[in-house]
Parts: structure tokens; C-alpha cells; sequence
């Protein structure tokens, strides 16, 4: 398997970002800071993702401490090659796992396949993410090795098979402290305490013989008082009984005592009612009508006060005739005198118009006045081609008709040819005048055609000038008819309720006459108010008279007083009804509640109460006596039956420790049998890949060191150790660059032995930072050896080391 290239859309300072890998050594040799171990993540998170746990190391710290600088798309593909197909490995990363994205497609085909999971890295390699940290994927401080259950698992071949794998030392660990806690043999040990624990329990269990016996003697005293306890207990039972029926002949004489009271409070309250009703004669006021009444005495003397507040003063009596004698012909409404305001308002707002026509005509007549005094447009003169063509073609008409006559008299002694040509010149010059003639009439009538529509237009603008002046003009006059109209109408007004106003006071004298129709309207509605009342304050006055008359009670000023007095009277009566009711039914509900011939019949029980309580007291204390015995008897039993009950304890403890030490002994063995099995077993398992791993450490530590010696030693926990004057020692007390090294070759040995067959690319982080001169000279070397077989990404930041 081998990398092909990759393309990294944003991760950590690096963005849109393309390498492409070759096989053998792929060196990326950048200054610090460039991204080397960001890239170096890169491979891993497109391989494995991000780790969810939180385990040591930078892994926990990776999602947020690689997310873009400059944002954009977390994450890039990377073209790998694995078991001959070439494959696309698109991945984008979110802020948790749940949002992280994974696609995978074949290079040949570019169709999205399923040939791996997103846990990619466990599938190609066969390793974890841990694993392929400690082996594949060398970091610049981190060369150093230790083993996984996924490395053993890979070495063994048994991949799927991991939690089975290398567990050998935490197991047999366990195993050892399992039976060192259990061992028969150590005073600590369980099995040996638990001998000791029996003979201390069978020693115990002897002491409780003796208390079997006195339990024994006590429980036959215990039966012979409970017999006792048992006939007294009888005997009690049958005074109880009598009590019982002298208890209920005591409480029927003291219900008929109780009944002969009822009977007596009944007939005086009734006495006491007939008294308080012979006040109202044959009938009593129903309440809830004395109660209106009352309420209505009540409302008489508000409506006397409303009256009396209703009356008028002499000013407003005064006032009252002024503002009859204005609205005689009625009173303006609201709407009305609304109006009326509108009206007002608007003659003044047409007569702002109107001025501001005026003026406008003003200006459109001045505009109008210019355009007529404007030059009326000059007379076109007459072209001068029309009297010199007339001219010309007379003088050639002239020459060709002197040279026809002198070309036909002989008596000149002219040559032919000298008058045709002066004819030819003279028709020429007539034709020639005859154009001028022509062309000089036509342009005259062209000029003269031009004047008259330039005149015909001057024409048309006076007139169209003229047209909106009229019909402003007409408007004017309309507008002027309705100011007169408006003006008319509201004089018209005031003077309907005889009020002088002049235009300038229309708004006030509206206002005055605004107040007055309010006052006037609210006066006319308290004299209605006034007259309502005083019919109300009548009738309710005749009303309470007339039932006043009817109890027998006479008319008076005072009502409320008098309905009092009836209100009160009532309710005495009334209290001395329902003292009356109660007693009754009291009466009544006794009779109902008792079996009244059986209350009246004699005692039926020879004994009194006193009689019977002496005899039961005896008994009872007859009774006391045995009690008394059997505590302290069950106190003595209680003390007893505390050592049989520990008695019962111990030995229940010393079966169940007898069953746990048989079980225990079982384990300890089958503990002991597997510790040799898996001993056993775990020989013959390392056995498989001892011998790769050291030929391969021998291999590259020959190398790096040029040291074929054998001094040191991989034991089955693939952990080595390195021989120092004659003794072998823990590779951590060495030198940092000394453990680098080791770790180096032993993480290629590891390599070699879990990969026979396709090899894996190795993804190495400056892993020779530490190294001296020497060795790196040697490092490159060895880079060179492994480039044969897997392909290398090495990441540097000094040219020595490319």
C-alpha cells in the first residue's frame, strides 16, 4: 500500500495545498513553521479521524487545535493505493464527530465505493490509532516504543482477536494476587483465616446448650398463666356485656330527659313568634318589598334635591328669554353651524384664488401685449435673375435674328459660318436668359411662399395667446358670482337669528352663536329633567303613602324612619320564626333519629353502672397479676431466645463458612492450573514473532550503529534491553538520542515482522532530530534500505538530513 497524493482544502495554517508522493523516500524539507507536523496530522486524521477520547497526547486537542485559520471547507482528499486499486479518500471534519463527512471512491472509476469504513487506518493496517502512533507513524518526540493488544494481535495474525491477545501479564498479575489473597499457606490468606474462623465457631456453638433447657422450664410457665389469662378473660367479657345494656339504659333516660327539654323550647319559642306577628295585624310585609320601599324612600329624598338643584336663577332665567326670543324659529344643530364654518372658510380661500387669478391674468396680458408688439417679418425682396435674364435673352434673340438677316443678304460680304455662329451665340444667350428668367420667377415665389406662413404663424400665436386670457377672464367672473352667492347666504344666516356681523367677524359672531344653541339646548334639557323629576318625586310619594296606610302605619315626612321601624319589627319576627323553626325541628328530628316506644320502655339490666365497674374491676386486676407474670416470664424468654437466636446465627455462619471454604479451596486450585496453562500458552504464542523482531532490530541497529554484537535482549513483552559493562539495563536511562535510536529500530523491526507480505508506508515526523553526525550519516543510509521495500514520507527542516 502507498500514498499517491493528497490535496488539503484548509487544516490548521495550511490551505489549498497539493503533494504529490512517489515511491522509495519522499522528502518534504521546509523551515519551521511551514506545517510540517500539520501536514503530518493531516495523514493521520484522513486515515483514522479524530479521537474521541481523551487520552494523553495532542490527540485530545486536535479537532480545535487544527480548524482552519482562515476557515473555509475543513478537510482534503488523499489518493492511496491498497491491494493493487487506487482509491479517493474525501473527508471533511465539523465541529463534533457527528458532523465529520466521509466518502471514498476508485481513482479508475471515480463511483463512491464501500470498500472501506471511515474507520479507514483499523482497516488498511490492521492496527488502532494508538497502535499506529507507536509504529507506522514516528513523531519527532515520540521515538520511542511500547506494545498494544493491537500490535501482539498483528504479530499473532489475529487482528479480529484483540481482546484476547497480550493480556498475559494484567492476567497472570491478577491470577498471582487472586491466590496470594486466598493462599492456605499465609497468615493474610483467606483459606487460612477461615480455619481459624471454624474452630472458633465450633468452640462457641457448645455454650449454648445450658439456655436450650431454661427455654424449656419458662414456656411451660408461660402456658399455665395463659390459661388463666384465657377463663378471666371470659368472665370480663360477660360484665362487659352487662355494662353494655345498664350503659344504654343510663343514655335512654338521659335522651328522654333531653326530648321533655325539646318539647318545653319548642312551645315558647312558638309563644314568643305569635307575639311578634300580632304587631302587623292579619298579614306580615313581604321583606323584599320592604326593602324596595325602603330603597325608594331613599330615592325620594334624592329626587327632592335633584329638583331643587334643577331650578334656575334669576340671571339664568334672564338669559333663558334672550335665547328663546333668538332660536323662536329653532335652534342650529351642530352639523349645521359645521357647516356654515366650512362656508366661511371657504370665501376667504376662493378669494385668495380669485387674487391670485387676477394676477395671473395680469401677467398673461402683459406676455401677450410683448408678443404683439414683436416685428412683424420683413417683406422678402424680389431676386434681380429675372430682369437680367429678360435682358439677356433679348439681346440673344436680337444677335440670332441679325445674323439671320445678314447671312441672307447678299450685299454683305460676309462668310456663312461667322453669322451661324453668332445665331448659335444668340439663341444660347436667349435660352440662357430664358433659365435665368425661369429659375429668378420660382425663387421669388419660394420667399413669398415663406413670408406668408411666417405671417400666418404670427398669427396663430396672437390667437392662441389670447385664448386661455378669455377663459381665465370667464372664470374670474364666475368665481366673482359665487363670492357674491356665498357672502349672500351667510349674511342670511346671522340675520335669521338677528345678528349683525360684517366679514371680518363672521368666525367670532359664529362662535358666540355656537355657545348660545349649547346653552340654550342644555337649558331646555334641564327644565325636562326638572319636570321629570318632580313627576317622579310624586308618584313615589303616593306609592310609599298608600303602603304605609295598609300596615296600619300613618303618612309621614319621615319614611325612612317609619320603613326602619317596620324593618326592624320584621326581623324580630322573623329571628322568633326561625328560633321557633329550629326548636321544631329539632323536636321533630329526635323523634325521626330515635325509636320513641323503645326510649319510653323500663331498664332492662338488674345492675348499675357503679355495680358493674367494681365487679370488672377486680377482674381486672385479677388480670394485671398474670400480665405482669407473663412479661417478666417473655422478658426471660426474650433473653433466652436472644443466645438461640445467635445460637441459630453462628451455626447458619458456620455452614455457609464450611460451603465457602470448599468453594474457595476449588478455586484456588483451578487458579493454580490455569496460571501453567496460560504460561504455557504464552510461550508458545511469542515464540511466532521473537525471532522476527530481533533479526529485524539486529538488522537496523547494525545500520545505524555498525555494531554486529548481540548485546542486547527482547523479551515477550517485545521490550529491550541493552547490555552496559557486562550488565543488561532498562533503555530509559540512556541518552535521549540513544533511546531514539533503539526505539527507531525497533519500532522497523515491529514493522517488518506485522507486515510479511504488502508493505505499509511510513509516515516518519524528523524522527533523527537527536542523532549525532555519525549516525545520521548512517540514518540516510538506512532510509535508502528501507525505500526498497515501503515508501517513505520524511518530514525535515534541515537539508542534512534529506
Amino acid at each position: 500500500m502507498k500514498l499517491i497524493a493528497c490535496h488539503i482544502n484548509n487544516f490548521g495554517k495550511l490551505s489549498d495545498l497539493n503533494i504529490n508522493f512517489n515511491d522509495g523516500v519522499n522528502v518534504i524539507n521546509q523551515p519551521n513553521g511551514w506545517g510540517k507536523s500539520t501536514l503530518a496530522a493531516f495523514l493521520k486524521a484522513m486515515l483514522y479521524g479524530f479521537d474521541t477520547k481523551k487520552e494523553p497526547g495532542a490527540f485530545e486537542r486536535e479537532r480545535k487545535l487544527y480548524k482552519p485559520w482562515q476557515g473555509g471547507t475543513y478537510g482534503g482528499e488523499l489518493d492511496f493505493e491498497a491491494d493493487g486499486v487506487e482509491y479517493r479518500l474525501v473527508r471533511t471534519f465539523g465541529l463534533t464527530e457527528k458532523q465529520d463527512d466521509f466518502h471514498l471512491y476508485r481513482l479508475a472509476t471515480m463511483v463512491e465505493c464501500d470498500d472501506f469504513s471511515p474507520l479507514l487506518g483499523e482497516e488498511l493496517f490492521d492496527l488502532d490509532r494508538s497502535s499506529f502512533k507507536r509504529t507506522i507513524y514516528i513523531a519527532q518526540a515520540d521515538c520511542m516504543f511500547s506494545s498494544s493488544d493491537s500490535i501482539s494481535a498483528k504479530l499473532g495474525n489475529m487482528a479480529e482477536n484483540t481482546n484476547d491477545i497480550n493480556n498475559f501479564e494484567s492476567a497472570t498479575a491478577d491470577i498471582k494476587d487472586m491466590m496470594n489473597k486466598m493462599s492456605p499457606n499465609r497468615i493474610t490468606g483467606s483459606i487460612k483465616k477461615r480455619v481459624n474462623t471454624l474452630t472458633a465457631l465450633e468452640q462457641e456453638l457448645k455454650k449454648y446448650q445450658a439456655a436450650d433447657e431454661a427455654a424449656a422450664q419458662l414456656s411451660q410457665k408461660i402456658d399455665e398463666k395463659t390459661a388463666q389469662k384465657k377463663e378471666l378473660t371470659g368472665i370480663r367479657a360477660e360484665y362487659g356485656r352487662a355494662l353494655q345494656v345498664a350503659s344504654e339504659d343510663s343514655r335512654k333516660q338521659a335522651l328522654r330527659e333531653n326530648y321533655e327539654q325539646l318539647c318545653a323550647v319548642a312551645k315558647e319559642k312558638e309563644s314568643i313568634y305569635n307575639a311578634a306577628m300580632a304587631v302587623f295585624g292579619e298579614k306580615a310585609p313581604d321583606e323584599a318589598e320592604l326593602l324596595e320601599k325602603t330603597k325608594q324612600a331613599g330615592e325620594l329624598e334624592s329626587l327632592k334635591a335633584v329638583e331643587d338643584n334643577l331650578s334656575f336663577t334669576p340671571e339664568e332665567e334672564q338669559y333663558l328669554d334672550t335665547l328663546s326670543g333668538m332660536f323662536k324659529d329653532g335652534v342650529p344643530s351642530d352639523d349645521g353651524l359645521d357647516e356654515m364654518q366650512k362656508k366661511i372658510a371657504n370665501i376667504q380661500s376662493v378669494k385668495n384664488e380669485y387674487s391670485h387669478m387676477e394676477l395671473k391674468l395680469s401677467q398673461m396680458t402683459s406676455l401677450a401685449k410683448m408678443a404683439d408688439d414683436e416685428e412683424e417679418p420683413e417683406t422678402p425682396e424680389k431676386t434681380k435673375l429675372v430682369p437680367a435674364g429678360i435682358v439677356l435673352m433679348v439681346i440673344g434673340l436680337l444677335a440670332a435674328a441679325v445674323a439671320t438677316v445678314f447671312s441672307l443678304n447678299e450685299k454683305y460680304n460676309v462668310k456663312e459660318i461667322m453669322f451661324l455662329v453668332v445665331g448659335i451665340a444668340g439663341v444660347a444667350m436667349a435660352l440662357c436668359g430664358v433659365v435665368m428668367m425661369v429659375y429668378g420667377i420660382r425663387l421669388n415665389n419660394k420667399k413669398q411662399r415663406a413670408y406668408i406662413r411666417l405671417m400666418a404663424e404670427r398669427e396663430e400665436n396672437i390667437k392662441q395667446k389670447e385664448i386661455p386670457i378669455q377663459e381665465l377672464k370667464e372664470q374670474l367672473e364666475q368665481i366673482q358670482s359665487g363670492i357674491t352667492s356665498m357672502e349672500h347666504e351667510v349674511s342670511q344666516f346671522f340675520d335669521s337669528f338677528s345678528i349683525e356681523a360684517d366679514e371680518s367677524q363672521y368666525q367670532e359672531k359664529l362662535y358666540e352663536l355656537r355657545t348660545k344653541a349649547h346653552d340654550y339646548s342644555r337649558f331646555n334639557e334641564q327644565i325636562g329633567k326638572r319636570a321629570k323629576t318632580k313627576a317622579d318625586y310624586e308618584k313615589a310619594k303616593a306609592s310609599l303613602d298608600e303602603y304605609l296606610s295598609f300596615y296600619g302605619y300613618d303618612s309621614a315626612a319621615e319614611y325612612t324612619q317609619t320603613l326602619s321601624q317596620m324593618k326592624k319589627q320584621l326581623a324580630e319576627a322573623g329571628f322568633a320564626k326561625e328560633n321557633m323553626d329550629s326548636a321544631l325541628q329539632k323536636k321533630a328530628q329526635f323523634e325521626n333519629d330515635n325509636d320513641m316506644d323503645k326510649l319510653l320502655a323500663p331498664n332492662e339490666c338488674p345492675y348499675t353502672l357503679d355495680e358493674l365497674n367494681e365487679m370488672i374491676s377486680k377482674v381486672e386486676g385479677s388480670l394485671d397479676e398474670i400480665r405482669a407474670s407473663l412479661v417478666q416470664y417473655g422478658r426471660q424468654m426474650d433473653d433466652l431466645q436472644e443466645q438461640l437466636d445467635m445460637r441459630d446465627e453462628k451455626e447458619q455462619e458456620y455452614r455457609n463458612c464450611k460451603q465457602i471454604q470448599a468453594e474457595e479451596k476449588h478455586k484456588y486450585e483451578i487458579l493454580g492450573l490455569t496460571s501453567d496453562y496460560l504460561t504455557r500458552a504464552r510461550e508458545q504464542f511469542t515464540a511466532r514473532y521473537m525471532a522476527p523482531i530481533s533479526n529485524g532490530f539486529q538488522k537496523y541497529f547494525g545500520i545505524l550503529t555498525e555494531n554486529t554484537d548481540r548485546d542486547w535482549q527482547v523479551d515477550a513483552n517485545i521490550s529491550i534491553r541493552m547490555k552496559e559493562q557486562g550488565q543488561l539495563r532498562d533503555v530509559r536511562t540512556m541518552s535521549a538520542g540513544y533511546k531514539d535510536l533503539i526505539g527507531i529500530c525497533m519500532r522497523f523491526a515491529l514493522v517488518d515482522a506485522m507486515y510479511p507480505c504488502e508493505k505499509p508506508f511510513l509516515i516518519l515526523d524528523d524522527p533523527f532530530v537527536n542523532l549525532d553526525d555519525e549516525k545520521l550519516a548512517r540514518g540516510r543510509r538506512l532510509l535508502a534500505v528501507l525505500s526498497q521495500d515501503y515508501q517513505v514520507i520524511y518530514f525535515t527542516c534541515h537539508g542534512s538530513r534529506e
